[in-house]
């Protein structure tokens, strides 16, 4: 029997900076964050940049399009402070899947698009295919 599909995303930048000027500057606390220089868990390699994410809230078992539209809603909690951040640091939303039943098609309708503008987001796809595994 093959696993449901899981998918998720989350907005982040990266870069030489505090993550917790970050969490002060748009007033969210991150999903995740790490510091340029510290240790990764479990390896003795160093990270090379800071990162700050906030991910979306709902259950993997949701539409990539739902996952989207609660990262941006969560953007738009101070959308002036993040519209500043992802133009000035790059912002990028992140969009993550592991298809383990059927691929379902992705779609970016109209209002995603300005939505996803208005904070100047690239869009970053990591899908992965299992459907194909026996």
């Amino acid at each position: 029997m093959k696993k449901p599909n899981e998918c998720y995303a989350y907005f982040c930048v990266s870069g030489s900076f505090e993550p917790d000027q970050i969490t002060e500057r748009v007033g969210l606390k991150p999903t995740e964050s790490s510091r340029e220089g510290e240790l990764i868990p479990k390896s003795t390699m160093r990270r090379k940049v800071s990162r700050w994410s906030l991910h979306s809230r709902l259950e993997r078992s949701s539409s990539l399009e739902q996952h989207i539209t609660d990262v941006l809603d969560q953007l738009d909690l101070n959308s002036a402070a993040f519209e500043r951040l992802s133009s000035e640091m790059d912002g990028v939303l992140e969009l993550v899947g592991y298809f383990s039943s059927y691929y379902p098609g992705l779609v970016f309708d109209r209002e995603m698009v300005k939505r996803l503008a208005r904070y100047s987001l690239s869009v970053d796809f990591d899908f992965y295919d299992f459907a194909h595994e026996e």
